[in-house]
């Protein structure tokens, strides 16, 4: 009996070393995680072209004289600083696709699978289910944030439209006020139709913000939020604390039954 626990054991460290030295190098590594990531750089450069665009337009619009386009140029610049919430909202994503898997197949998985050992060998059932525990919040780690992810790449793909029309009305418009007839290509003067553009513009891009804010905000903090309560109920309610006696009292209930 004791050189089937210690034969265990050993199995179950050698189980810590594969997860330290193979498993969490290939959960860190970009190239297997390229859907994710593709994904995410997308909308970055999404965000970063109408964010950019709000910027261009705002700071056009400044050097016109007057005060006929100042509020259409500070609703502009309050909407580029949204953008660059959403973009740094999206690199933080960008990042944690492959920390989470690093964090549970370096730290984790090999924890759990330490303590499992231990209370084999020291036949502590305790400390089995504080190993389980523990395994299981490695998983939900390593599956949550790819999981954000491709939620909010699902619901990004029902609003997509809205945000690619913010993208086209913004290449449409010539902000750069180029001589050969753009629609700013004259500073001192701006026409009706011009103004009715960029408020269409503005518009347009109020609804590409809500889209990016419920995608890469909103929804990624909701996950988050459902880890904190998985990893609470896990560790502080009796999730794997059925014994064996526990298991027999139930069966002989329900043949009684």
């Amino acid at each position: 009996m004791e050189l089937k626990k210690i034969t265990v054991a050993v199995v179950l460290l050698l189980l810590a070393v594969i997860s330290f030295t193979k498993l969490a190098p290939w959960a860190a590594d970009p190239n297997n995680h390229t859907h994710s990531i593709e994904q995410t750089e997308e909308k970055i450069t999404t965000v970063m072209t109408l964010s950019g665009g709000a910027a261009a337009t705002s700071a056009t619009l400044s050097l016109l004289p007057g005060d006929m386009c100042t509020p259409l140029s500070e609703q502009l610049a309050e909407l580029a600083k949204y953008f660059l919430l959403v973009l740094s909202s999206l690199y933080l994503e960008k990042f944690m696709i492959c920390i989470t898997g690093y964090i549970a197949f370096s730290v984790l998985i090999p924890l759990a699978c330490v303590i499992m050992a231990a209370s084999i060998l020291f036949g502590q059932d305790s400390w089995k289910r504080i190993s389980g525990k523990i395994a299981i919040f490695a998983i939900i780690v390593f599956l949550i944030v790819p999981a954000s992810v491709q939620l909010s790449d699902m619901v990004y793909q029902t609003q997509a439209e809205r945000v690619n029309n913010a993208v086209e009305e913004y290449n449409e418009l010539d902000v750069d006020g180029d001589s050969d007839g753009g629609i700013i290509s004259d500073l001192n003067t701006i026409t009706n139709s011009t103004i009715q553009k960029i408020t269409t513009f503005i518009g347009s891009l109020l609804e590409a913000l809500a889209v990016m804010l419920v995608t890469a905000c909103i929804i990624p903090i909701l996950v988050f939020v459902l880890l904190v309560w998985l990893g609470k109920t896990i560790f502080s309610s009796n999730v794997m604390t059925l014994d064996i006696s526990s298991l027999n009292k139930i069966k002989e209930k329900l043949d009684k039954h």
